[in-house]
Parts: structure tokens; C-alpha cells; sequence
């Protein structure tokens, strides 16, 4: 029976700072005396989160996703004021005095005439049809689906209604879901991987390095062992019968796991 070979540690580093991103686990030297190394240090080179939050109303765009929608009305038309002393409604498109009926919207009031979309090439009147409000003018359905309406990045389709400000995007709500499950995204968090969104689970099983010993993720910052080509966490690199902790210790291999010496044969 061949007996088990004594690992020997290389050099723990212990230098990294809460929050800090690890730095760089120097290569271990050459070795020439009958047994291998393990690398001990602060993980450099592991993926860290992209934490994104999904489905709150904020509207911005990029750092969180938000739903925004365009805003859609009608007008009212108003008969002629009679009564004496009634102030006369002041037309905000051509600033003249409306003698006659008038129509409000958004606050504002307008000339039956000049109540049209703001398009120069359509002008259709606006009154019967209803308006989408965009960036100050208001636009028919139609000019705004056309003209205005931003399309879906997932889809490549018009939203006409609901968009999802994300990652610098626009989506549908319905288009938003995680790149490799498809689950929708709602209001839990996402992950950013080469620009594609994950769902959390999906991040951290496709691209995490995971401890060998716990099965959880060795996050940038934590303290980890490699050895026996697989990853530990330090606290989770023990003796595999004692469980006494051989980050930085002499220990031996066998079956693929590590022992104390106590425990090696």
C-alpha cells in the first residue's frame, strides 16, 4: 500500500483589507523536494458581483431597472366662458386670447385649431383621437409608435407601453429575464455577466468558484487554499477526520483529501 505524501503549504497572506479587492497570490517557487505545494492566500482572481436591483419604480436607467410609461390623454373641449368678469383662457400654443371654445389638457389650454400632433408632417387634431405626451409636444398614436417609441433590446419590437429602464437598456417588462433560465427578473436582484443579466442563482452556479468542502462560493476577499486541484475556503481546509484546520500546516493526501498527520494512515 503506498503511503500517503506529505503536502506542504505555501506562505498565507493576510494583508487584505475589508471590502478591498484581493490582491495578487504570487505563483508558488520551484520545488524539488518530493512533494507539491499549495497556493494559501486571498483570492485574486474570482468573479465579483454585479449587483443590480430589477422592477422598482425609480426610471432611471443603468445602475437599476425601472418602469417607466408614456404618458397618454385626451383633451376636453370647453364651450365659451359667458360669465362677465370670467377670465379669457390664453391659448399656449399662439399665445392669443381664446375668444371661443377651447381645449384643455395637462394643464394647459389650447385653440380647437392648434390642439394637433406636434409632427410637422402629420398636424393631425388631436381632440376625437386622444395623445401620447413626449418630451414637451404631444403626438398621435401613431407618430408616437412610429417615431418616438423605443425599441425593445431583447425583442428589437416597439414598446408602446410599459419600458424597462435597465443596464443602460430598454426593455419590455416581459423581455427582462435572466439570460440563462429565463425566469423574469420582478423585484429580486440580477447579475451582470458580460453585459447579460443573470438571475442570482444562475451567477453563482455558472461562474463562481465554489469551496470543494462547504459548496458555497469563495467570494473576491475571502481567505482560500488550493489544493489537491480543488478550492477550500481556510476555514473549511481541515483534516478530513479531526477536522483540525491545515491552512498553513504540514498535511498528507489520501483518497484526494487531506489528513493530519495524526490521521494520515
Amino acid at each position: 500500500v503506498n503511503a500517503p505524501k506529505m503536502q506542504v503549504p505555501q506562505k498565507v497572506f493576510s494583508n487584505a483589507k475589508p471590502n478591498e479587492s484581493p490582491k495578487q497570490t504570487p505563483a508558488p517557487p520551484a520545488f524539488t523536494g518530493g512533494y507539491n505545494q499549495v497556493q494559501s492566500g486571498f483570492n485574486s482572481q474570482l468573479k465579483t458581483k454585479s449587483l443590480f436591483t430589477g422592477g422598482q419604480p425609480t426610471g432611471r436607467t443603468g445602475a437599476s431597472a425601472g418602469l417607466t410609461a408614456p404618458k397618454r390623454g385626451r383633451g376636453v373641449l370647453n364651450p365659451q366662458n359667458l360669465t362677465p368678469g370670467a377670465r379669457v383662457p390664453l391659448c399656449g400654443q399662439c399665445n392669443l386670447y381664446i375668444r371661443g371654445p377651447f381645449i384643455t389638457a395637462l394643464g394647459k389650454i389650447w385653440c380647437p385649431e392648434h390642439f394637433v400632433c406636434t409632427n410637422e408632417k402629420c398636424k393631425r387634431p388631436l381632440q376625437d383621437i386622444g395623445f401620447v405626451e413626449e418630451d414637451n409636444g404631444l403626438y398621435c398614436e401613431y407618430c408616437f409608435e412610429q417615431y418616438l417609441a423605443p425599441v425593445c433590446s431583447k425583442c428589437s419590437k416597439k414598446i408602446k407601453a410599459d419600458c424597462l429602464n435597465a443596464i443602460g437598456k430598454q426593455f419590455h417588462p416581459e423581455c427582462f429575464n435572466c439570460t440563462y433560465c429565463g425566469k423574469l427578473f420582478g423585484n429580486s436582484p440580477f447579475f451582470l455577466e458580460d453585459s447579460l443579466p443573470y438571475c442570482e442563482n444562475d451567477w453563482n452556479e455558472l461562474f463562481t468558484t465554489k469551496c470543494i468542502a462547504c459548496g458555497f462560493p469563495i467570494e473576491a476577499g475571502d481567505r482560500w487554499v488550493e489544493a489537491l486541484n480543488n478550492n477550500y475556503h481556510s476555514p473549511c481546509f481541515n483534516c478530513s477526520k479531526c477536522k483540525v484546520n491545515l491552512e498553513g500546516q504540514s498535511f498528507f493526501a489520501k483518497g484526494g483529501r487531506p489528513y493530519c498527520k495524526s490521521h494520515a494512515r
